[in-house]
This record gives structure tokens, C-alpha cells and sequence, in this order.
């Protein structure tokens, strides 16, 4: 990996050009809830997903439009509920602006929620899909009454020529809602292929039987200060269920599980849904439910985890009305940058300052150099907090300055120089330095509790 030459400005360039058309973009659906201040250090984390599908067999061939709409983009939970005739087979049909929209199969395994479709019309094309305000997968839709509120987070597959057709899949997880056995689902496309529209439908779901097994298997920080609590887990026939309880310092500490079973299969990690918060001898102690998009085999005996839990700081602010030098050093674990030198001059804004307080090899180096390219500037006036006192990036990210130009001095010193360019006659008494200390912070080591086992049977 370190042969690859890597164009970095181009692709601080392409982030920043990125960030910038998504906060134009006014999105429906809820897939996962991340940060703001998450989006403005993109660079610095590298996220790494194993989805791993589930062999399919001659399942494929028995129904020849479902078969060829799995193969080609079900997602791995479809793959294998169909190859298990776990699916069902649905032909419901809509019409808008010359467009024929039919929901062909739908499936339901625990926490998942699937429908297939295809589409059909003269005036469909995907060629522009990376255009404009487009959606990226080629199709937009919503559930219920469109309401963001009231959306479940989903996954979507690109839309795929298939003949004279287009097929896509949709995945919705249903957000802790107890589902009855049997339901319709709402849900309703609003873009095909380059063609706005309303396609309605009252999807049928049947919920496929799953098994859970309740647990008091528990494991503890090494000092046993955090603790985790395993309360079930539950066999879906292409999914597995963990619910959990742990205990963090703050509420924005996260929990990561690696799970294996006994006869040393992983299961693929999907998504965690915090189902409530409360505060507990003054730790906050959260209860989690974590979808797994691999089912469990029925020979496995137990389950062995490891829990890693995330601890992450807050952001800085400084006003640059102040005298210099001046540190600014992150409010949980002492990281600290110190700001050398500032120079003005004709709307260019040059800053020195130096990333303090590191421990040798604690990161790498491209992870400081990422974070130093996402120290950023803002109007003072328009720093804004929300009820609990914490940044609220969603009303300050547009009015963030990143820098034009970040150079590394000394490399050995952790010196930098970013440049930024302000407004005409701005007055740089007015701005103030926002340092990204909760992205580092999501790089450190995190704390390795104990390995634990969970007992199936």
C-alpha cells in the first residue's frame, strides 16, 4: 500500500467539493446517524465493512425473473432467504408519466425488511445518474407519509439494466418497532431512471419465524470500570440479532463487537441502533440492538466476542481575538495544538501552529497530517450550540472555512501552516479556529475489554 501513489490535494479537493453538494442535498431516507463534525473529517477515518454473501446454489434458477433479480442485486440477506425459499412472491403494479413500476418479491427476517422491484418505460435511463440533485442509486422513494421522522434506515442497491427492464432491492431495518406477524408496508417511489413520478404501494410482509436465546453473558474494561451485558441473541434464517446493555463515560462512547462462532465463522456486521440512553452512577449506560447480516449455523455451540469500546473527545473553539501564542487542547485526553503565528494580508490568512501532546506512535502520521488539513475557521457569530451543549455542526456547517492550502513544515515537529481565504474586509477578531479533536480522538486505540463467550446451547 505505500507504493500507491495517492494525488492527496485532488482528494481534498474531491472531499470538501463533496461535502460541500451534500449540504445542498435535502435527503429522505435514514440509513445511518452520524455526526456532522464526522463529514468535515471524511480523510482521517478509514471504514472498512465485510459484507460477506452467502454462497448461492440452483435456488437462482427455480423462479426466472426472481432468480435473475437476486443474483444480479439482491443484497446478501436476499441472496440467502431466497435460495432458502424464505421469500415471497409478490406482482404489484403502478403507473406515472409512462413508467410501469412492479414490486416483485418481498422478505422479512428479523430486524430486515426486503422488496425487489422492476421498472419499465421508454424514457428510463441511468446514464445521468451521477448528474445534478439526482439520486445516486437512479431511484427515489419513502415509506408511510414521507415524513423524515417517521423513516426507517435502508439500504439500496443501484438501479441495473436487465433487457428492456431495470431492476433494483431495498433493504429496511425497522428501527426497534415491534412488527405485527403480518402487515403492509407503505411505500411509494417518487424517481425511476431520470423520471419523476408516483408510484403507491401496499406492500404485503410476512414475517419469517426466527429463534432467540436469552443470555446473562457479561465481560468487563480490564480496570472494570465499563461493563457489557449480552441479554439475547436472536436466529434469524439469514440474520443474527445481539441485544446489549453497556456503560460508557460519555454519551458519545460507542461499543464495536467482533463475533465469531465456535467453528470460526464471522459474523458480518450490518448496523446498531441505540434503543435508549440513561444515566447511571454517572455513566451513561446504553442499550443496543445490533443487526448481523449472516445467519448462525445450527452446528455452532457459542459464540466467542470481543468488544472494543470507542472513546471520543469534542471539538475546540478558540477566538482568534486574543494574543498569540495560544494552545488549544481537547477537553477529555489532553491532545493540544499550539497556535505559533498568524498572519493577514489581503483577505489571505496564514496559520502556524504545532499538534502537541501526541505519545510516540500513538497515531500514524497521515491520520495528524489528515487532521491538521481539517482545522477550520468560522464566524464567531455563528458558532451555535444545541440543548445539551454541544456544537450544532448541522446549523454551523455552512459558514465553516476550510482552509485553501495545508503544508507541512517539520514533519518531525508536527508544524504545519494552513492558509484560508476570508471575505473582503473581514475582520479576523471576528473568526474563530474549530479543531477536529473528535475525529482524532476516533483513531486512538481503543479500550479492549475482556474476550467473552455466549453460550446457544
Amino acid at each position: 500500500m505505500k507504493k500507491i501513489e495517492v494525488p492527496k490535494d485532488d482528494v481534498y479537493k474531491s472531499i470538501s467539493t463533496g461535502i460541500q453538494k451534500g449540504r445542498k442535498i435535502k435527503g429522505r431516507r435514514r440509513t445511518f446517524k452520524v455526526s456532522a463534525a464526522f463529514t468535515t473529517a471524511a480523510a482521517s477515518m478509514v471504514l472498512v465493512s465485510g459484507f460477506l454473501f452467502a454462497p448461492v446454489n440452483n435456488a437462482l434458477a427455480k423462479l426466472p425473473v426472481l432468480g435473475g433479480i437476486y443474483e444480479k442485486v439482491g443484497s446478501g440477506v436476499g441472496k440467502e432467504l431466497y435460495s432458502s425459499d424464505k421469500v415471497t412472491e409478490v406482482n404489484q403494479a403502478a403507473t406515472s408519466n409512462g413508467v410501469d413500476i412492479t414490486i416483485t418479491s418481498t422478505y422479512y427476517d428479523g430486524n430486515v425488511i426486503g422488496v425487489t422491484f422492476k421498472a419499465k418505460g421508454d424514457d428510463l435511463s441511468i446514464e445521468h445518474m451521477d448528474e445534478g440533485n439526482r439520486p445516486v442509486s437512479g431511484y427515489s422513494y419513502h415509506l408511510f407519509d414521507g415524513k423524515d421522522q417517521n423513516q426507517w434506515g435502508s439500504g439500496s442497491s443501484g438501479l441495473q439494466k436487465d433487457g428492456d427492464e431495470f431492476i433494483g432491492s431495498i433493504d429496511f431495518y425497522r428501527d426497534g418497532k415491534e412488527m405485527p406477524e403480518d402487515f403492509t408496508l407503505p411505500l411509494t417511489f417518487t424517481h425511476m431512471a431520470d423520471v419523476n413520478g408516483t408510484w403507491s404501494f401496499d406492500v404485503p410482509v410476512k414475517r419469517i419465524p426466527s429463534e432467540t436465546i436469552q443470555t446473562d453473558a457479561r465481560t468487563e474494561s480490564p480496570d472494570g470500570e465499563y461493563e457489557l451485558q449480552i441479554s439475547s441473541v436472536t436466529k434469524g434464517k439469514a440474520t443474527t440479532i445481539l441485544e446489549y446493555t453497556y456503560t460508557v463515560e460519555s454519551e458519545k462512547d460507542t461499543l464495536d463487537l467482533i463475533v465469531f462462532d465456535d467453528l470460526g465463522n464471522r459474523l458480518s456486521k450490518s448496523s446498531a441502533e441505540v434503543l435508549h440512553t440513561k444515566e447511571v452512577a454517572g455513566k451513561a449506560e446504553k442499550t443496543v440492538r445490533e443487526l448481523f447480516t449472516s445467519k448462525l449455523d445450527d452446528k455452532a455451540h457459542s459464540l466467542k466476542v470481543q468488544a472494543d469500546m470507542e472513546q471520543v473527545d469534542d471539538d475546540a473553539l478558540h477566538s482568534l481575538k486574543t494574543s498569540i501564542p495560544f494552545q488549544l487542547k481537547s477537553p477529555r485526553f489532553g491532545y493540544q495544538i499550539t497556535v505559533e503565528d498568524i498572519q493577514s494580508t489581503k483577505g489571505k490568512v496564514t496559520v502556524d501552529f504545532t499538534i502537541d501532546h501526541i505519545k510516540e506512535k500513538q497515531f500514524r502520521y497521515d491520520i495528524l497530517e489528515n487532521f491538521a488539513q481539517f482545522v477550520q475557521m468560522i464566524p464567531s457569530k455563528d458558532i451555535k450550540r444545541d440543548d445539551k451543549d454541544e456544537l450544532d455542526y448541522n446549523k454551523m456547517l455552512n459558514h465553516m472555512i476550510r482552509s485553501t492550502d495545508t503544508k507541512t513544515v517539520d514533519k518531525a515537529a508536527l508544524r504545519y501552516q494552513s492558509t484560508f481565504a476570508l471575505p473582503e474586509g473581514a475582520n479576523l477578531d471576528d473568526y474563530s479556529l474549530v479543531v477536529p479533536f473528535e475525529s482524532l480522538s476516533r483513531n486512538d486505540k481503543p479500550i479492549e475489554m475482556k474476550p467473552f463467550e455466549i453460550k446457544l446451547k
